[in-house]
């Protein structure tokens, strides 16, 4: 049987959250967003440092660290938007991460990024949870559901390419789908069409990292052989 491992389920059994500023990822244009609010917030340097910390791991991709570190910090004060913010997002990473590995825990845990999102709307807009919105529910296979949401996080912030690898990737599924089931060609086509536009702007953007354009290269080689 596997596991969940300790620090995920931590952090989504106790946190229903609510943060304030987002991060994007790696150095991208984006990703100088910090997740730190000004000094004139009153907020305490020892704080302050756990979050620099945590965003440190979470451009490293180690979600179970970041989601360590962050557990009891969004636990003790869910008022906290950045550090819930930041939570969350690690949350659907590694949700992700977790199904790509075939990890079915992943289906118990992707609900608790996603509620905090619809949470934290209420106290303020932000395009980063309408990415975690949308990614939790492509995670949970919402495809169409996922491109509804991502369209808004691109209307705040356009050319951001982990949003719109969502986009491409809500697209792509649903097309794959819509073969499988036999549905009209011309559909099939259209679907196939919006997830390689998606991809295609990923490639041709200066800020994309050479990591996400691999993703993508290797993921617009895999469309090619789908639609041959």
């Amino acid at each position: 049987m596997r596991t969940i491992p300790i620090s995920v389920a931590i952090a989504c059994l106790g946190l229903l959250l609510v943060p304030h500023v987002l991060s994007a990822q790696g150095e991208n244009r984006e990703g100088d967003q910090r997740f730190v609010i000004a000094a004139n917030t009153g907020v305490e340097a020892d704080s302050l440092e756990i979050i620099e910390k945590a965003e440190k791991l979470f451009r490293k991709k180690d979600y179970d660290g970041v989601i360590t570190i962050l557990a009891g910090p969004a636990y003790a004060d869910p008022s906290r938007y950045d550090v819930n913010l930041l939570l969350a997002r690690a949350q659907v990473e590694k949700c992700a991460e977790l199904k790509r590995k075939g990890d079915p825990s992943y289906k118990t845990l992707v609900y608790r990024p996603y509620e905090t999102a619809q949470r934290l709307h209420k106290v303020r807009t932000h395009q980063e949870l309408y990415y975690i919105t949308a990614k939790s529910l492509l995670i949970n296979n919402r495809p169409a559901r996922a491109v509804k949401t991502i369209k808004k996080a691109l209307r705040l912030l356009p050319d951001t390419p982990h949003y719109l690898l969502v986009l491409g990737d809500a697209y792509y599924e649903q097309a794959v789908f819509a073969k499988k089931v036999d549905r009209d060609a011309y559909i099939i086509k259209r679907l196939f069409a919006k997830a390689r536009a998606a991809y295609e702007e990923i490639m041709s953007l200066e800020h994309a990292d050479a990591e996400t354009k691999a993703l993508t290269s290797a993921i617009l080689n895999e469309l090619s052989e789908q639609t041959k």
